[in-house]
């Protein structure tokens, strides 16, 4: 499979992760291993996380209240977007 992660889930990864990183020393650095364990897991099993439209499917990260949205096409994942779980659903879907 190949892995596209958007401009949009890039930038919302560095944020967090910079904002946890001053909350708390390595907080932000764990979030990131946390994020990039969780693409891992979509990357082996693609199919296996809810789809929650026709073409979105969502994973819920552990220990960090986010969420992962990725489509899949073809034989690419493409990460739409990395979003706090207390924002609006589809906030830029």
């Amino acid at each position: 499979m190949i892995l596209e992660i958007s401009e949009l889930a890039q930038l919302e990864i560095e944020d967090s992760k910079s904002y946890y990183n001053l909350q708390q020393k390595n907080l932000g650095d764990r979030f990131k291993k946390h994020i990039q364990d969780s693409i891992d897991n979509i990357i082996k099993s693609p199919t296996l996380y809810p789809k929650i439209t026709p073409q979105l499917h969502r994973v819920v990260v552990h220990k960090f209240p986010y969420n992962i949205f990725y489509a899949l096409l073809d034989d690419t994942i493409i990460i739409v977007s990395v979003a706090h779980q207390h924002r609006e659903p589809f906030y830029e879907i």
